[in-house]
């Protein structure tokens, strides 16, 4: 049966912070569940305001708390913002009443010695989580064991020892396994002990996340100029995208490097994907529903995963780590490639196929007898549906976007924007704190005649993006400032060197427009006059 432990802010209202520090713990495992006090109570406990607070005090509030209000409430944990006391220790980070269920925190001074709030808050619900348990363990304060939950933090930096190692000493993880009989701890579960260890590597860093990768045409080589930043703080096991997401999560699930991905794309000339000649693109398009057959593209694909898996026989998705595709079609809807459950048998440069069957654009292939369209008409950040099928995994979305759509645009546009976006911000909305966002204006999806300053310009965006959210993150062991200053520079003068391309195209384009009338309305005068 799952530990219920509510968070209650006391002296000042910090619930926003508490609830996204619950909501990550609640996410990687079910048998710890963090809730926030309810609403109708919350004001007497921003009401309790003291300059210092004494842990004698916390618990009489507390208790009184329950007496008050009633109802189950066997583990709260407070919060506060001011410096806590006991009788003993004048300066503490934080105590418990683990065999009554009561334990607080301050948060006073924590920007000190951490920059993650959060991670800080998700470190004592996770600490007084294993004294709930077990409350008869006692903090230890031997120095050789420094790094363990269990040891008494009198020093700043000791807090930071088991943020970073996530570890219980053997002689704490003995107690915790082996309680006393007819005691008041009980024996952990399997599911308990992994719950533990889950939240206890996702506090360290260590649990891996998934990596969700949205829908957009070559826009897609923004992704490796952000993996290439996010990989320096975090590993994926979960590779996730649709359309041009798959074709980078599959590489990834494939062992490929941010790094590798980068080099690749920057070499490859996309245009190679435009592989019908023109005169049989009409016929495409009337009889069989796309322009090119994508072949080339396929072959590109099979070509890189034969060479880094060194496989002879088509690279199946079961050979890949993590690799999880959507496409779409209709009827049924979402169709899922998934190498650990739906289709793993199906070779994996087909999934990819599939899923970036750009409507008109590329011929759509045949799944189960059914047309196969691209997966950004269904899921294009497909995000909402890893959530809902996946929702005890940490994951790390990519969103290629502007940060917000208050600009007017034309009504064919916005039209479209309806098919393919959907709902996909208001799920960014809500999940913005784990979403990089990614302006890649003015590139579009089917730019495949890219210059080589476009695609750098591709890069300059994931990097800056990436940048901008780890520093939003406020990760201990984050980038600095002036390195997202000067990535925002690179981007803004990459995106200014692609309008000016752009421009002188479309120039041409108009210029030659212009000469192609003048010379018509020269040959239609000369045929009436003569």
């Amino acid at each position: 049966m799952p530990y219920h432990i509510e968070l209650m802010s006391l002296g000042e209202d910090i619930y926003p912070l508490l609830e996204r520090s619950a909501a990550e713990l609640n996410r990687v495992q079910t048998q710890f569940s963090f809730f926030l006090t309810p609403s109708s109570q919350r004001q007497s406990g921003i009401e309790f305001q003291l300059q210092e607070y004494a842990t004698s005090d916390i618990w009489t509030f507390l208790r009184n708390q329950k007496n008050r209000f009633g109802g189950r409430r066997p583990y709260i944990i407070g919060f506060i913002t001011k410096p806590l006391r006991s009788s003993r220790l004048q300066n503490l980070f934080g105590s418990h009443r683990a065999d009554e269920g009561l334990a607080v925190v301050t948060m006073f001074n924590a920007g000190q010695y951490v920059k993650e709030e959060a991670r800080y808050c998700r470190y004592y619900l996770v600490r007084y989580s294993l004294s709930f348990v077990n409350p008869l363990i006692k903090a230890h304060s031997d120095d050789a064991r420094k790094d363990c939950y269990f040891h008494l933090k009198i020093n700043r930096p000791d807090i930071r020892a088991s943020m970073d190692s996530g570890l219980l000493c053997p002689d704490c993880t003995k107690q915790l396994d082996n309680p006393p009989e007819g005691g008041t701890a009980n024996r952990l579960s399997d599911e308990e002990r992994e719950a533990l260890r889950r939240m206890r590597q996702f506090v360290s860093g260590e649990l891996p996340h998934a990596i969700v990768m949205k829908g957009g045409g070559v826009k897609g080589l923004a992704f490796a100029g952000a993996l290439l930043e996010l990989e320096k703080h975090f590993w994926f096991d979960r590779h996730v995208g649709t359309s041009a997401g798959a074709i980078a999560a599959v590489l990834l699930a494939a062992s490929y490097t941010p790094t590798q991905l980068r080099d690749f794309l920057l070499e490859k000339d996309f245009r190679d994907f435009r592989d019908a000649p023109a005169w049989k693109i009409p016929i495409n398009l009337f009889f069989r529903g796309g322009c090119h057959p994508g072949e080339t593209f396929q072959s590109w694909i099979t070509e890189l995963l034969a060479k880094k898996l060194a496989m002879l026989a088509e690279v199946a998705m079961k050979d890949l780590k993590g690799a999880l595709i959507y496409a779409c079609r209709w009827g049924p809807g979402t169709i899922i490639f998934d190498s650990m459950g739906d289709r793993k048998q199906t070779t994996a440069a087909f999934a990819v196929r599939c899923s970036m069957s750009i409507p008109l654009f590329f011929i759509p292939m045949l799944v189960d007898g059914r047309r196969a369209f691209d997966g950004g008409l269904r899921t294009n950040f497909p995000l909402g549906r890893f959530m809902a099928d996946h929702p005890h995994s940490p994951f790390i979305a990519l969103y290629l976007g502007k940060p917000d759509n208050r600009n007017r645009r034309w009504l064919g546009s916005e039209l479209l924007d309806i098919v393919l976006e959907g709902e996909d911000r208001e799920t960014v909305d809500r999940n913005r704190h784990n979403v990089v966002v990614i302006d890649t204006s003015p590139i579009g999806t089917v730019d495949f005649s890219l210059t080589a300053t476009e695609k750098q310009f591709l890069l300059q965006v994931g990097k800056s993006a990436a940048l901008r959210f780890l520093l939003d993150r406020k990760l201990d062991y984050g980038p600095a400032q002036q390195e997202l200053t000067t990535a925002l520079r690179e981007s803004d003068a990459g995106r200014i060197a692609v309008l000016q391309i752009r421009n002188r195209r479309q120039a041409r384009r108009v210029f030659w427009f212009l000469c192609f009338v003048w010379i018509f309305i020269v040959w239609i005068s000369w045929f009436i006059l003569f």
